[in-house]
């Protein structure tokens, strides 16, 4: 069974976004969206900055100009994900399988990433900005 927050961000960013603000502005909000199963979710500019999205299904899905920083995304799968300019500063992404994910433009300063993680598992650019990096001037 979904949870509340699983039950919002699948009816769509623009909901989700209203329903994320209202309840930051209650006092802090951390989203509870470990194992949601969101495949080939539409989460566009989404607001998931510090959700927890431990063991979540992600893959295929459209994450392009999201802001997941501070998300914990551990043993999440982002197989063939797109994630495409997202902010992904300072995520837990260990364990997270990314083969195929598109981070092309995507930050990831200060993410943590898998001991194994392999840079040729994904689709990057000149953009991409990887842990202990500088931004491309």
């Amino acid at each position: 069974m979904p949870t509340e927050d699983e039950s919002v961000l699948l009816q769509g960013p623009e909901r989700w976004n209203e329903h994320a603000r209202r309840r930051r502005a209650q006092g802090p909000f951390r989203p509870d969206l470990r194992k949601a199963a969101l495949h080939g979710a539409d989460l566009r500019g989404a607001e998931l900055a510090g959700a927890d999205l431990t063991d979540a299904v992600l893959s295929e899905s459209y994450l392009m100009s999201a802001d997941l920083r501070g998300a914990n995304l551990e043993g999440a799968n982002l197989c063939e994900a797109y994630l495409i300019l997202t902010e992904l500063n300072d995520c837990r992404l260990v364990g997270a399988n990314l083969d195929g994910a598109d981070l092309s433009g995507a930050d990831l300063t200060g993410a943590e990433l898998d001991a194994h993680f392999r840079r040729s598992a994904v689709i990057s650019d000149y953009l991409t900005i990887w842990p202990g990096e500088r931004s491309p001037s």
